[in-house]
This record gives C-alpha cells, structure tokens and sequence, in this order.
C-alpha cells in the first residue's frame, strides 16, 4: 500500500482559496460593528431632540438644547423669556406634578456618543458663543445646521423649525 502525501501545488491551491474567501468574508463582518455604531449615535441624537420637543409641548415652556462640541453633551435649560406665547398647565394638584407629565423623561443633559466629530464653522454659534437649539410650546424650533462625521461617514443635522423633528441626512 502506498501512503498518499499532499503535494507541494495542493497545499498552495487550499491556502489560496482560503485567503480568497476570508478577503471576501472580512469586509462584512468588520461593516456590522461600524453600522451599530453610527445607527446608535444618530438614534441617540434623535432621541435627545425628539424628547425635549415632546417636554416643550407638554409643559407649555420653551426649553433650549445647548451643543458642548468637546464632549458631546446637549444640555437642557428652561427659557426664561420665550418669543412664543406659553401655555401653562391647569393648576390642578402640585406645581412639580404639573410641571413635567410622568411619560417625558426629565434630563439635564443628553451624553451623545464619542463617536460624534463635529463640523463646525462659525456660522453655527449664537452671539454669546453657543450652538443652542430652542424649543417651543406651539411645536416649533430653531437651531443651526451642523455637520458631523461618525466613523468616517459625513452627516448634516437640519432641526425642522415647523415640526422640530431632526432630519439627519447623509452626505456623499
């Protein structure tokens, strides 16, 4: 009986297809973490705006999202002087049970995610120096427009000021 070896030429043609369908396997796989990444940090920035329009109309008080560009982070803050007239809630039960409906998540701040790098030019700053969005009770909204980037990916960030709803759109 003759012990049947592998010859030289197999070896090479098994390890060449092999690389061939890992070079082919390699890019879908790395795509998937690349795509969770960058669905999460624009649901959380939808989530954000979405959030403090609903508490705006829910409390009757103008509210505005301040942009801290170096960390990410939105804060909130009540408006003092609105240029919308306000609504306030019926007087019934206690001022913090009217203040904010128990369904509207109370936040100060919003930690987007790390994965945001901001685009930023001039134009995007109010005259105190700040990238703030303003929330009204009648429904409406103004902010600028920012650009962004997550995991190389280039974003535009358009606060509809009728709706106040986020519209993310991806450039190129």
């Amino acid at each position: 009986m003759s012990h049947r070896a592998f010859t030289m030429l197999e070896v090479l043609v098994v390890t060449l297809l092999a690389g061939m369908l890992f070079a082919m396997i390699l890019p879908r796989i790395s795509v998937t973490p690349k795509r969770i990444v960058v669905e999460n940090a624009l649901s959380g920035m939808r989530q954000a705006f979405s959030e403090t329009a609903s508490r705006s109309r829910a409390t009757g008080r103008a509210i505005r999202l301040t942009l801290d560009p170096d960390t990410s982070i939105l804060a909130v803050t009540l408006l003092s002087d609105s240029l919308s007239r306000e609504w306030c809630p019926s007087p019934s039960g206690s001022k913090e049970q009217s203040e904010t409906p128990a369904f509207i998540a109370v936040k100060e701040n919003y930690e987007l995610s790390k994965e945001l790098e901001w685009q930023l030019e001039d134009k995007v700053y109010d005259s105190e120096g700040k990238i703030c969005f303003s929330f009204f009770p009648d429904g409406q909204a103004g902010g600028p427009i920012l650009a962004f980037t997550v995991k190389k990916r280039k974003f535009r960030l358009i606060l509809d000021n009728i709706t106040a709803r986020p519209n993310i759109e991806e450039l190129e």
